[in-house]
């Protein structure tokens, strides 16, 4: 559990990510809570207790880290799961305060002196931890505070998804299904061989066309003109100077970056212990991985040899035992712990981990080096001018919002201040799905009626981070529907591609009820047989429309047979001629399929939780402003 805590608190710390954590949990509902008014300042309350608009900021902002998304300012669904994650992490502090859940001081304490950023000469300083914190607009009070509720909240949720247990019995039955191979063979009546039997009504074309009007609809089109400010542009024109430089490179903040990480490469032999193994049988297993290493310490030269032949480790006795370079924390560490302790080219073993017994050969060894300022230079160059452009977007960026305001009849003065070139484009449409024009907020600038029909500027729209736009529309076409002589060649082969579909799926049902019956069928010319797992299915071994029909068929009557339409209007049948259970003694695979299973019975247990906990409370969303459009579920 502590293991928890240091990991949880060395990632939010070190990073100084001073910011809302919020709760990865399940989505629930708010629609209910969606009806009662404002108050200023607050944007919902749970038990009472307010959550500002700051905290929801903060959270938002958390989320668009954690997704990685650009453009989530403007998204509801972001927004959503922001203010649900405020609404869990509530619950939870409120949990914790009714069942007296504290974190001792001096784990606090420990977790926070451990933190890079907060040393000098390797130790904890005071000053250094007060300086940080007051950059970040925060206490030294302040910040422990926040600590200690997300320890709280790690305790929780590791107290629930820690201890689920998974019955061997259900292990066994996962690693048997989802390990599965079957062999299989599949044949296709294509819809278009049916094409020449298809023969469209006289009049399905124009009722076709008067039932689906909305797909021969051309949407409103507009032409605009419009300018960017970017801080990417700003970029070009920001200098460097080597004194910058020199601060940044003598940062104590920084010093954990330019010394690298010691990197040793090794190989190694794998010997399995079986599930259940007796005490006699891991010692035999044991001594041979003993006989293993005086073996090639005598032969080293034979190490790729040995392990192609006795490894069980399936993913590198193909590559002789090699598992590359790699850093500490990266191996189980029984295995690290004898790996960094040897030296280029000597041998270790019998290693016991919880795969087996391993023999270890140490390869190469690349020691950790401190970089110079020459070899940073181009990374804190490029990082400085980032900064220093996004601090000169930041103050261009409210003129730049003023004078299109300001000047709303054209864009050329915004251009020539700031130097801007004025573009163009067309053919932008309501239901624009790509670039900078399906931005929700630009969208409904630009077809509103003062950006239309008063031909004013759009606001400046920042429509993603550093990137701000404003636009004038020069022309706008109204909507219009597509003739119906335009619109009868694609009727047409739409009607007839439906058509030959469902001869395709009639004649492939009554094939696949005969061959069901057992009556072979000579005209079908099935593909080779290949032997897949469902994986192997879903990844391209089948047409994705048979792999659940496939996976269905019964062992017990086989050569079985099943068969689907593909959303391209054919259908497939498969052949089933063999089925062999997944495999349940490999220890690498059962530890991996355990660890899976843990995590999804814990995920479970903690959605339900917070579901009970919810029951209970009174949640009310106070500003609905905050979420835009809500999520339909």
């Amino acid at each position: 559990m502590l293991d928890g805590f240091r990991s949880l608190s060395q990632t939010w710390v070190a990073k100084v990510v001073l910011a809302l954590i919020t709760v990865p949990f399940a989505l629930f509902g708010l629609e209910y809570y969606l009806r009662q008014g404002g108050e200023g300042g607050t944007v919902l309350k749970v038990d009472g207790v307010a959550i500002s608009q700051s905290e929801f900021r903060d959270a938002l902002r958390n989320q668009q880290q954690q997704m990685q998304n650009a453009g989530g300012a403007d998204s509801p669904a972001l927004r959503y799961e922001a203010m649900n994650a405020l609404v869990n992490r509530q619950l939870l502090l409120e949990y914790a305060a009714d069942h007296h859940l504290t974190i001792p001081d001096q784990l606090l304490v420990d977790e926070i002196s451990r933190v890079d950023v907060f040393q000098e000469n390797g130790k904890f300083s005071q000053s250094r931890y007060e300086q940080v914190l007051r950059a970040q607009g925060m206490t030294p009070a302040q910040f422990e505070k926040r600590l200690r509720a997300d320890l709280k909240l790690q305790l929780e949720q590791e107290s629930l998804t820690t201890t689920a247990w998974v019955p061997e019995q259900s292990l066994d039955a996962f690693l048997k299904l989802d390990g599965q191979i079957r062999a299989v063979s599949t044949a296709t009546l294509s819809s278009s061989q049916f094409l020449g039997e298809v023969k469209l009504a006289d009049d399905a074309v124009r009722k076709y066309y008067q039932a689906h009007p909305d797909e021969f609809r051309i949407p409103e089109q507009i032409s605009i003109q419009y300018v960017t400010l970017a801080a990417d542009q700003l970029a070009a024109g920001v200098t460097v100077l080597p004194e910058e430089l020199r601060k940044a490179y003598a940062d104590p903040a920084n010093q954990s970056r330019w010394t690298g990480q010691e990197m040793r490469r090794a190989r190694h032999i794998l010997l399995t212990v079986p599930s259940g193994a007796s005490p006699a049988q891991r010692q035999s297993i044991k001594q041979h991985a003993q006989q293993l290493l005086t073996r090639l310490q005598a032969h080293p030269e034979q190490f790729a040899a040995v392990a192609k032949a006795e490894s069980q480790d399936p993913g590198s006795a193909n590559q002789g035992g090699d598992l590359g370079f790699f850093a500490r924390g990266t191996m189980t560490p029984p295995f690290e712990k004898a790996v960094f302790a040897l030296k280029k080219g000597e041998f270790s073993g019998p290693i016991e981990t919880d795969f087996g017994y391993h023999v270890i050969q140490v390869t190469d060894i690349h020691e950790a080096k401190h970089l110079s300022l020459e070899e940073v230079t181009p990374q804190l160059t490029a990082e400085i001018r980032r900064q220093k452009a996004s601090q000169k977007f930041s103050e261009e960026a409210d003129a730049f919002t003023t004078l299109v305001y300001e000047q709303s009849g054209s864009l050329q003065p915004a251009a020539d201040k700031f130097h801007l070139t004025l573009q163009t484009a067309s053919g932008i449409s309501k239901d624009q799905k790509t670039g900078i024009w399906s931005n929700p907020k630009l969208q409904q600038a630009l077809f509103s009626t003062a950006v239309i029909k008063d031909h004013r500027n759009t606001p400046a729209i920042e429509v993603a981070p550093g990137l701000l736009v404003a636009a004038r529309v020069t022309m706008d076409q109204a909507a219009t529907l597509k003739p119906l002589e335009q619109a009868t060649p694609a009727i047409e082969q739409r009607l007839e591609a439906q058509q030959a579909a469902v001869l395709a799926r009639r004649a492939g049902e009554e094939k696949l009820k005969e061959l069901q019956a057992g009556q072979a069928d000579s005209s079908l010319t099935w593909s080779g047989e290949r032997l897949l797992t469902r994986q192997q299915a879903y990844g391209g071994g089948l047409p994705p429309a048979v792999v659940t029909p496939a996976f269905r068929v019964g062992e017990r009557h086989l050569p079985g047979y099943a068969g689907a339409s593909t959303p391209d209007g054919d259908f497939i049948l498969v052949r089933v001629t063999q089925i062999q259970p997944g495999r349940t003694d490999e220890p690498a695979a059962r530890k991996e399929a355990e660890t899976g299973l843990t995590r999804a019975y814990g995920d479970e247990a903690m959605e339900e939780f917070m579901a009970a906990l919810r029951q209970k409370a009174t949640i009310q969303v106070v500003d609905k402003s905050v979420l835009g459009e809500i999520p339909q579920h």
